[in-house]
């Protein structure tokens, strides 16, 4: 059964997903279908993530939670080939950058022993994701996209705060 006084969840990260859920909608009101499958299935991955990081009971087993990851990231991956095949050269990189972080998280929910041998390498990988995130934000606010930049944005401090946990993160530094 679905448990949900497993987790603590503070109002900061609640707002940051309702801001999130509410970008999805305004993608699909004034953007292209695929940007607003793009929101959409990011929200339900993070939220799914937060989930399990904080094991949280969930209806489905473990190998259903892998399959239903799984699905979402492969439509991610549709998302990524209509980029490309329009040409979207932001999104494309954006999204490498997000696949990078995806990789992460993946490998520490996957292979946990693994994450734990090589604890500077994957330190530093989502350092450097973060930081090709935050330029990806820059570019678009630079270029006057502003929906897409404080989505950019937005994104970064969910990730950061919610999954990542940017403070733990950070304080890693000293000890790597």
């Amino acid at each position: 059964m679905f448990n949900t006084s497993a987790i603590q969840y503070p109002k900061s990260k609640l707002s940051i997903l309702a801001l999130l859920a509410l970008n999805a909608v305004i993608y699909g009101f004034t953007d292209t279908l695929t940007s607003f499958a793009d929101a959409l299935v990011w929200v339900v991955l993070l939220v799914i993530y937060e989930l399990e990081a904080n094991k949280v009971g969930l209806p489905l087993g473990e190998t259903a939670m892998r399959h239903l990851r799984s699905g979402l990231i492969g439509v991610i991956g549709l998302v990524f080939a209509s980029y490309w095949r329009d040409s979207e050269w932001l999104d494309v990189a954006n999204s490498l950058l997000w696949f990078g972080l995806i990789a992460i998280l993946e490998t520490e929910v996957r292979w946990p022993d693994y994450v734990r041998r090589h604890p500077r390498f994957f330190w530093l990988a989502t350092i450097a994701t973060f930081t090709g995130l935050l330029a990806m934000a820059g570019v678009w606010l630079a270029r006057g996209a502003w929906l897409d930049g404080y989505d950019a944005l937005l994104w970064i401090v969910a990730f950061g705060f919610i999954e990542v946990d940017i403070f733990h993160l950070l304080k890693r530094k000293r000890s790597v």
